[in-house]
């Protein structure tokens, strides 16, 4: 067992820093963030914020701030950024325990040096653990790795009582009844604050590679490489596509490039590779390929929509060709039936009538960027079925008092 410091566990005082970096989120500006640098400092300001009845913008890396309803009733707000390091590193045994504002790539490195890797790759340089947990942030090699709650094995938080808890723990099955890990990843920071994580890793495959291959368009054979990508050892499969330089479909549109990483045995990875290339010219690209694309997700860019669907990986081609007929640019992880597009619309209503077309594919829409005014007609988590129900009847439970990032969540609780 090791320990590679990091936050106090104690917090006899208050310890904090306050950024002077002005913030500006959805429905608030926010002049500073406080920065705690313990659990028990986060503990004491999610007190304060409670007794005053005011709200806190909950952040970590600041990647997918804008990924969110509009705020309500909040003033100020914590950054745990300063909440960092390794805790405890148990190689023998691939667990790792670490704070919440560390970064997914500092702790890949660590777990890296001992021959684990850790099974989390979401978009942007800066991504923390705590934020990656509490967006349900993925990127392309989800295609292997999953679920981010499949990493999960235990957490530390703090609730909007300012009370601290722990749920799991670094054993993989040592608790019964509900998984309350699962209930906080994805919440978006507004059940909890987490401050803390321990996670499973995964052996480092022995054998990596990359390639990039051009292909016809989505409409001739999206699905015949969504069903190549089916090898064990496919990590992950980037369909990425442009309309026509006129803006939309056309028979001249420009030719679909794909990116398909392997991961594992020699044996298995060379096997795959035979199967996929059938028919294909693969080129080899180096492995960061992968994650610049990803990456490439985050930028803003000159469009001012941008949204990600996620629907039945056998209804993903359909999809795909559906926003490229309205002009959208599509980056799709082809094997898990996610797209990320970004483009144009005259009108808020089109963008609904594409969440219900989603819905008919048996997924969903959640709106990463959208015009400013059309934040009162669109709910940017898809607000169907019961999903908006069960995050009010949570927040009553959880958070009566609506402090923890009030108004961003789905259903804008």
């Amino acid at each position: 067992m090791s320990s590679t410091g990091g936050a106090s566990n104690s917090g006899s005082g208050l310890s904090t820093n306050a950024s002077s970096d002005r913030v500006e989120i959805p429905g608030a500006v926010l002049e500073h963030l406080h920065s705690p640098t313990t659990p028990d400092d986060v503990a004491e300001f999610v007190r304060q914020a409670s007794k005053d009845e005011t709200g806190l913008l909950i952040a970590g890396g600041r990647t997918r701030l804008h990924w969110a309803n509009p705020a309500r009733n909040i003033s100020t707000g914590l950054c745990l950024r300063g909440l960092s390091g390794i805790r405890e590193f148990e190689p023998e045994e691939g667990v790792i325990q670490v704070w919440a504002g560390t970064s997914i790539r500092a702790i890949g490195e660590i777990a890296n040096a001992e021959g684990w890797e850790l099974a989390l790759d979401p978009p942007g340089g800066t991504s923390t653990i705590g934020g990656t947990i509490a967006s349900a942030a993925t990127g392309p090699r989800a295609h292997a790795f999953g679920r981010v709650a499949d990493v999960i094995l235990g957490l530390d938080v703090v609730g909007a009582d300012g009370v601290r808890s722990k749920c799991g723990g670094r054993v993989v099955k040592n608790v019964t009844g509900y998984d309350m890990a699962k209930l906080y990843c994805g919440s978006f920071g507004s059940l909890a604050v987490i401050c803390g994580a321990w996670l499973r890793l995964r052996p480092v495959p022995v054998v990596r590679e990359a390639y990039v291959v051009s292909v016809e368009p989505a409409a001739a054979n999206f699905e015949m490489i969504r069903l190549k990508g089916l090898g064990r050892t496919v990590r992950a499969l980037i369909w990425t596509e442009s309309p026509g330089d006129e803006g939309r479909r056309t028979e001249a549109a420009n030719e679909a490039r794909l990116v398909v990483e392997f991961a594992g045995s020699p044996e298995g990875v060379a096997y795959d590779r035979e199967q996929f290339a059938s028919g294909l010219d693969l080129e080899a690209v180096p492995l960061e390929r992968v994650d610049a694309l990803a990456d490439d997700r985050l930028v803003v860019g000159k469009d001012p929509i941008a949204i990600r669907v996620r629907v039945l990986a056998s209804k993903c081609g359909e999809m795909v060709r559906m926003l490229l007929d309205l002009g959208f640019s599509i980056s799709a992880d082809a094997g898990i039936g996610v797209i990320h597009a970004r483009g144009r619309l005259d009108q808020s209503s089109a963008l609904l009538e594409i969440r219900r077309r989603a819905r008919g594919f048996g997924g969903l829409v959640f709106v990463e960027r959208l015009p400013e005014d059309w934040r009162d007609d669109v709910d940017v988590f898809d607000d169907s079925g019961d999903g908006a129900l069960a995050a009010s009847v949570l927040k009553d439970r959880f958070d009566p008092g609506r402090i923890l990032n009030p108004g961003r969540f789905a259903g804008r609780v």
